[in-house]
């Protein structure tokens, strides 16, 4: 499965020019075996842990070409770090400000861009939406809710 998954991963780098290094496919797979929404450092910890010898910035680095190329999506969640994931829908973030638990937003329309600005500012490739209040678990802990 895993190598099916950096098959995969490097004819996606490779279609948009970018060379399938080992940092970004070792990224990738981390992201994929973590699950959820991961800083740079976690991915880079986790890969550390794991025994795979690579530098933060080469984390960093590919994190950042991974996003740009769609492989993995990028998600500016509030202070604090980015956090990252395996790009297998396109869909937006909500963010509880009690928790700070990041979930998965479908996207009613299912593909980016999925919000124009009201000017033509040129091309747009992605709008990202991120929702923000307070999680279904927080407000069940609340005082007085059912």
């Amino acid at each position: 499965m895993a190598s099916e998954l950096s098959n995969e991963t490097a004819a996606r780098l490779q279609a948009a020019g970018l060379r399938a290094t080992r940092p970004r496919l070792a990224v990738t797979e981390a992201l994929r075996s973590m699950g959820g929404h991961r800083t740079a450092d976690e991915v880079h910890a986790y890969l550390i842990k794991h025994g795979i010898a690579v530098t933060r910035t080469s984390v960093y680095n590919s994190l950042v070409a991974l996003a740009d190329l769609g492989v993995v999506l990028r998600a500016d969640v509030g202070p604090g770090a980015a956090v990252y994931e395996v790009a297998d829908s396109w869909h937006h973030h909500f963010v509880c400000g009690q928790c700070g638990r990041v979930s998965d937003v479908d996207c009613l329309v299912g593909a980016k861009p999925c919000l124009t600005p009201g000017e033509d500012v040129g091309q747009v490739d992605e709008a990202q939406v991120i929702f923000r209040g307070t999680c279904r678990q927080c407000l069940r802990r609340q005082p007085g809710r059912p």
